[in-house]
Order: structure tokens, then sequence, then C-alpha cells
């Protein structure tokens, strides 16, 4: 059952080597080798796909098929799609979550959509867009996005900057209000959690992708593990509101979801690093398949994912990266939930828009979808917290196993 919602817009069995289209037509565009059907791998099928690609058909008069393949599973996905790229193969457009997409573009797999898709200013959430960016190609583009937040209590919200809330910080809220309800969020947050969250808000700093290089076996990735290690104590679990819960995942899907209901949104913050940028949570971010002859038609087919007919639509459940479509999407709903009776006199849009925006604008940093990194950097943390091994430890083994995966 959905919980209560409040207006906050503070709110793709591959066919194996079949993508790339199958007969070779001639496009309407006039390029050639180009098939009239355009092939998306998909990690899962959703409402928002399916919608796309039959109006996409039926924009075009039915001179293309577009169609959808789900590709394995969460455990198989990425080895299927890797598998089929660098074999040369693989459908038109990847779905690019779940990949280790920037290897991808290192070996050439992917297209760089610099200059093939017009993102026109102020259209966007453009930082989100530009999160993205890998040495200054535009390799994936994310369709929308969540915010992971945290509602502070009213009693300390007057002692820390809205803008700048980091690690530090936290740590330090924690020992001065030990036993107060400091945090409102829907969901717990473990050690391990919060410590990867951190690690992806300085991932440049330990990991350099380009060239393939791990820098975690020294005093900043240690420090970070003890750190985090001496308020484990007061991280609560998945409860509500209960003693020293330091952060929790809010998903934005253009209204913040609650348990106890009608919240308001003013106090609700992000950790950032020191420079006050926040970490990005991209959902279905897209990518064009190098190997693609349908290179053409899938910019266009892209580029109609970001429009504004599509990125207002229903079956967005996420919030938008195009910046009136959240709008849209966002009235849109708080509308059903008046009419459903869910939303109490006095609940300003423009209020929560403008907090919803004040965050959206500092999420600057990619959180890494490479599904390999992001194991093996929980499971030395997760050895960390159980007492398994010193955080020294920690940072040997995990700089062993990024050293052998970044040098494959």
């Amino acid at each position: 059952m959905r919980k209560n919602i409040i207006l906050s817009l503070i709110v793709l069995t591959l066919v194996a080597f079949s993508g790339c289209g199958s007969s070779e037509t001639q496009e309407a565009d006039g390029s050639s080798n180009a098939s009239n059907e355009l092939t998306i791998a998909a990690l899962h099928v959703d409402g928002f796909l399916e919608t796309a690609a039959a109006k996409f058909e039926e924009m075009h008069e039915g001179r293309y098929k577009v169609t959808i393949v789900k590709t394995g599973d969460f455990t198989s996905y990425a080895q299927i799609i890797n598998t089929a790229l660098m074999s040369g193969m693989g459908e038109d457009i990847i779905m690019a979550s779940h990949l280790a997409w920037q290897r991808l573009a290192d070996a050439g797999r992917l297209v760089d959509l610099n200059g093939k898709i017009d993102l026109p200013p102020g259209t966007f959430y453009q930082n989100i867009l530009d999160a993205y960016l890998y040495n200054s190609g535009r390799y994936v583009v994310p369709l929308s996005f969540n915010i992971w937040a945290f509602r502070l209590n009213e009693d300390v919200t007057t002692t820390i900057n809205p803008n700048r809330f980091t690690l530090e910080d936290v740590i330090a809220l924690a020992y001065a209000y030990p036993d107060l309800d400091l945090i409102h969020s829907p969901m717990g947050m473990s050690a391990t959690i919060l410590a990867h969250r951190i690690f992806e808000l300085y991932f440049d700093e330990f990991i350099d992708l380009p060239n393939r290089t791990a820098n975690v076996d020294n005093e900043k990735f240690i420090n970070l593990l003890e750190d985090i290690q001496s308020i484990a104590d007061k991280l609560t679990p998945t409860t509500w509101g209960i003693g020293t819960q330091v952060i929790a995942e809010t998903i934005f899907h253009n209204m913040v979801h609650t348990i106890d209901g009608i919240v308001d949104t003013t106090g609700y913050n992000i950790i950032t690093n020191s420079q006050g940028e926040g970490l990005v949570t991209a959902r279905s971010h897209m990518a064009i398949n190098a190997n693609s002859q349908n290179q053409e038609l899938a910019a266009r087919f892209l580029q109609f994912l970001l429009s504004y007919d599509m990125q207002s639509s229903p079956e967005m459940l996420a919030t938008p990266v195009n910046r009136n479509a959240a709008v849209t999407n966002s009235r849109a709903l708080l509308e059903s939930q008046r009419v459903a009776g869910f939303m109490p006199e006095g609940v300003d849009f423009d209020t929560n828009l403008t907090v919803f925006n004040s965050l959206a604008d500092r999420l600057t940093i990619a959180e890494t979808s490479d599904p390999f990194i992001g194991d093996f950097v929980r499971t030395e943390m997760t050895r960390f917290f159980d007492g398994e091994v010193t955080a020294e430890q920690a940072a040997r083994n995990l700089q062993a196993r990024l050293t052998t995966y970044l040098n494959e």
C-alpha cells in the first residue's frame, strides 16, 4: 500500500547479439545500413519506456518499431551487456544503470552524446545531467533522479549551514544532542550505508577511473571508517524518528513519501562534501551503443525521452530531469492527493518547490553505477564494522581488490 505522500518536489533474456537492428533498410533521414527497428536493452521494462516506445512509433506513423529487450536480472545484466558490447554486438540503446559505463566509454563502446542531443539552457536540472560527464564526454544521460535526504529536528536547524552539512557536521551534532530525536526520515541508516555514501562524495580522491588506479590504503579512508564507527551506536534501524538517527534515505518521486503522513518540508537537508556538493542518484540513465547502425535514430529517441511530453507523463515515477515536467507532475500529484483527502489545507506548492530545488541544484557528484566497485567497497566496510578486520586491514584488502579489478 502506498504511503501517504506530500508535495515536495523535495518532489531496459538478452536476445544475444541481436541489437544494432536486423534488416538493413534506408532510414528516412538518408543514412545507410540503418534498420527500421530500434532496440533497447533494459534491466527492467517499465511503463515509462513502454509508453515512450508506443508514442514514438505513432509519431513516425509506424515507420519505426521500438523493441525493449529485458536483459537478464540484477546479477547477470552487467555481464551480459559487457560481453555483447565488447564483442561488437548489443542493442542500439543501453540502459546504463548498474553498468560500469565509464569502462565501456574508455573502450570506445558508447557514443559521446555531445552534439547529438539538444539540452537547451534552463530546460533541465543541468547540474544533474552534467554530473554524468566523463572526460568531458556525455556517454550517458539520466532521465530522472532521486535525492537522499533527511529532515533535521527544528531545535538544531539554526546551528548548521544549510548549504554545507558534512560528515564532520553529522558527528558533531550526534554528540552534541545524544538524546535528541535529531533526524526525521522513513528509513534508518547502517554504518556501512553511511560510510559508502561519504565514500561516493569523495570518489575521485579514492579512485581514478581514467587511469585505473585506487587510493584507499591511506589515512583519509581509514579515518572515514573510524569516524563513522565512533557514531555507529547512534545510528538507528529502520524506524521513524527514534534516538539519534544520523541520516536516512528519503526517496523523492516528485513527492516525499513519509510514514506518519503529511509533514512540513522545511528543514530537509543532504550530506555534502567539504565544498557543499551533494550526491545525485540518477534513475534509468541511457547510453547509445557505438556498434549501432541506428545511432541517429537512437539519438532522436533519447531526445524524445527528455522531452516535456514524455517527462511529464504519469508513468514517470521519479523526479524528471526536465524542470518544467517536474513542476507539472508535482502539481498533478498534489491535486490527486487533495482529491483523495490526504493533503491538508495550507500546503504551499511554491515553498516546497523552492526547498526541493535548493537541494537538487547542489547535486553535482554522480553516484557510481559500477556494480563491482560498489560491492567491493560495501563488503570491506561491512567486515570492518562487524569487527572482522581493523580499519587498516580493510583499507589494504580494498586496495588489493580494486587494483586487480581496475587493471583487468
